[in-house]
């Protein structure tokens, strides 16, 4: 009698998952090194009450300006009158946070170089305080800088190593479920020979 076949006996099966794999690691590979490294820079700025009891009112304020901190009236005046594209670059690039309980402000701007990163996420912060400090009579709250960014030594974005790895991982996960989907082939079946019935007996049945 023939046993079934399972995926051991037919190794060609897993071919899916060995071409995902490879494909996925292909791609994550390529896509790090098309995309390059990318940097990131961090500035930080305080809000400063006018009067010494107004520091809940700062942390208030601290979370509007993270909020317009990437808004056209504030990025024009980091760009100093840049295009409508360069302040689309810009505004992709910096991420503005604010802390939960203290009047601060930081500035994250990412860009293709060290340097670069730094002086995005530094302009955009003088650009904030110009900003916040033309309206400080009718907020009562000053910005000032905290701590400058500095140019990165090392880049934020994976290496090429980690971008295949997860590409490889993204195969498997693919891979493994083409591989479930598709049904295993059974070996072809002997077909039971059929015996001829025995000659009918002359007597009836009783």
């Amino acid at each position: 009698m023939n046993e079934p076949a399972t995926a051991a006996t037919h190794p060609w099966r897993w071919w899916p998952m060995a071409a995902a794999v490879f494909l996925g690691t292909l791609g994550g590979l390529a896509f790090s090194l098309v995309k390059g490294p990318v940097y990131t820079s961090d500035a930080y700025v305080v809000v400063v009450p006018g009067t010494p009891a107004g520091t809940a009112q700062a942390v208030n304020f601290a979370q509007v300006y993270s909020r317009i901190a990437t808004q056209p009236a504030v990025l024009g005046l980091a760009l100093a009158g840049g295009s409508p594209a360069d302040g689309e670059r810009l505004r992709r690039a910096v991420r503005a946070s604010a802390s939960a309980d203290a009047p601060m402000v930081g500035l994250s701007a990412s860009a293709a170089g060290p340097q670069e990163s730094a002086d995005r996420a530094n302009a955009v912060a003088t650009a904030l305080i110009t900003y916040a400090n033309h309206r400080a009579t009718a907020t009562g709250v000053r910005l000032v800088g905290f701590a400058p960014a500095l140019a990165p030594v090392s880049p934020s974005s994976p290496p090429p190593a980690l971008s295949a790895a997860v590409g490889a991982a993204a195969g498997v996960l693919v891979g493994g479920l083409a591989c479930l989907a598709s049904p295993i082939p059974l070996p072809t079946r002997q077909r039971r020979r059929i015996e001829p019935w025995p000659a009918a007996s002359g007597q009836g049945a009783l």
